[in-house]
């Protein structure tokens, strides 16, 4: 497979690479040991490209009533 055109480049530091991307687990775990979140960020000056949830709960369905809506 070829090498892409466009590699992610730092806008703190300017490292040019997917290798100085590192994606970390969170120390926080659910019941199941799973990580809540992993936080994505730059090896060479610590940059943080974003926080993902990797723990999601399907949304509890809301009672209505009888008010017609």
């Amino acid at each position: 497979m070829s090498e892409p055109l466009n590699k992610p480049k730092c806008p703190d530091c300017k490292v040019i690479g997917n290798e100085f991307i590192v994606c970390e687990p969170s120390e926080k775990r659910s019941r199941l040991n799973d990580p809540w979140f992993e936080t994505a960020y730059c090896s060479n000056c610590g940059h943080v490209y974003g926080v993902f949830a990797k723990v999601v709960y399907k949304p509890s369905p809301i009672p209505m009533g009888n008010s017609g809506f």
